[in-house]
């Protein structure tokens, strides 16, 4: 029994290990990951305690780097183009602005002080992984690797998408596509590299519920063959369905004692992912509503306000591009939560499904614990306490988006039709001009 659970224990490392290795790497190279994270001890060879200071300062440089990078084009960008805004776009824009670097200097000094959860969850989840084998189920690791290696594909090809359209929109000058790239590109990568390990976490308490429900399932199935002779109960299995062999003999009670306290570590995990990520999480989703607000009125006015040029046509594209990405990074926060939530609610209505007429005292008085257990649990997922990680979240933003653009057109067309007032008016003044695109000036994050 104890070389069994050191397999598997091995087993499950390797395969958790593998899915994550390239999610690591990339991360670690935008400075969301310290660069001597591991997820289990003893994986590597420690380093000398003069190296290990070495290699800290050295990332701890290199974060720094990258912080002040975003920072200094962000006040380049503001003060060259963005001071003949009219007053509530320029203050929109301001805002943008703060939270894009707080969310970047966020996620780069937060990795750093948080390096020691990395560890923990990597040793929490190996650990549910384990007490699922001694079970019968396992954790699909292989189908978490494919999943967020097509997801790097997808935010890789997005980026070089985003970055061609940049350039031709800078008319291939560089600096202006340096700058612009800094501001936009390098901090959006930053911070949808951040919640990509949320979703991580979150994929990963999703299949271990999945393979909870599914033990589950087939122990109510089994006991049920089990008491009965009667043909009527061997109907056709389901494919997600685990098959434990015929005649066996397993002490249920124990079992379902054991995914109870599976799922009561799980609860408790998610709740520590949630709170690790909270602040994050409320300030990506207030940033994107923001950004959201101003690119669906930045294609109001350019498909309206002014005639229609080459490098509009750029700054269009470019914009959708930017509606995509916000879009994408409040989907990346609410369907993992969503996934999770959803599976972890559907253990309640199995145990149901036990038979509460069985003789069995000691199952009787697991499936009992185990339901009292699932009423402390239950509940929606929250960031901060602010937050309801729910999907209804998705069209409270697009009604609150709806009611903001709305408003902008009505200051946008005020202020238009206030400079043809006083340009008609006898003491004319030449008024500033309405346009705040020209070419270098980029689009929002």
């Amino acid at each position: 029994m104890v070389l069994e659970l050191l397999s598997n224990r091995h087993l499950f490392r390797n395969e958790f290990l593998h899915s994550a290795h390239r999610l690591l790497r990339v991360c670690q190279v935008f400075g969301t990951v310290p660069w001597e994270v591991t997820l289990f001890a003893h994986v590597t060879q420690p380093l000398s305690s003069w190296r290990e200071r070495l290699f800290r300062t050295l990332n701890a440089l290199y974060s720094l780097a990258l912080g002040l990078a975003v920072l200094s084009a962000t006040v380049l960008q503001h003060a060259e183009f963005d001071h003949h805004m009219p007053f509530v776009t320029h203050m929109l824009y301001i805002s943008e602005y703060s939270m894009e670097n707080g969310v970047v200097m966020m996620v780069l000094i937060g990795c750093h002080y948080q390096r020691d959860c990395y560890r923990h969850y990597g040793e929490q989840l190996l650990a549910v992984a384990v007490d699922l084998s001694l079970c019968g189920g396992t954790v699909d690791f292989p189908r978490i690797e494919t999943i967020f290696n097509r997801v790097l594909a997808c935010i890789a090809l997005f980026f070089a998408g985003v970055l061609t359209v940049d350039l031709l929109y800078n008319d291939l000058v560089v600096w202006r596509f340096a700058r612009s790239s800094a501001v936009y590109t390098l901090s959006n990568v930053i911070n949808v590299l951040a919640l990509l390990q949320y979703a991580y976490v979150l994929y990963v308490l999703y299949f271990c519920y999945y393979d909870t429900n599914r033990l589950l399932a087939s122990y109510n199935r089994h006991l049920l063959v089990r008491g009965t002779d009667d043909t009527r109960y061997e109907r056709r299995r389901g494919a997600h369905e685990i098959v434990l062999p015929a005649g066996a003999l397993y002490d249920y009670a124990h079992l379902i004692d054991l995914l109870r306290r599976t799922h009561l570590r799980l609860a408790q995990l998610l709740e520590q992912a949630n709170g690790c990520f909270g602040v994050l999480i409320v300030f990506t989703t207030t940033a994107s509503f923001v950004v959201l607000s101003l690119q669906f009125f930045e294609i109001y006015r350019a498909t309206t306000v002014r005639p229609w040029t080459v490098t509009d046509t750029y700054l269009l594209v470019y914009t959708v591009l930017w509606i995509v990405l916000h879009a994408a990074k409040v989907l990346m926060i609410l369907y993992p939560a969503h996934l999770v939530q959803r599976e972890r609610d559907r253990t309640g209505p199995i145990l149901c499904h036990f038979n509460p007429a069985a003789l069995d005292s000691a199952l009787n008085s697991a499936l009992a614990k185990f339901s009292s257990q699932l009423l402390h649990v239950q509940g929606p997922q929250t960031a901060c306490g602010v937050i309801n990680l729910e999907m209804t979240l998705i069209s409270t933003m697009v009604g609150a988006l709806t009611t903001y653009l709305v408003i902008l057109i009505q200051f946008d067309t005020a202020i238009t039709q206030g400079q043809t007032a006083d340009s008609n008016g006898p003491s004319s003044s030449p008024s500033l001009p309405n346009d705040t695109n020209t070419p270098g000036n980029g689009t929002t994050i």
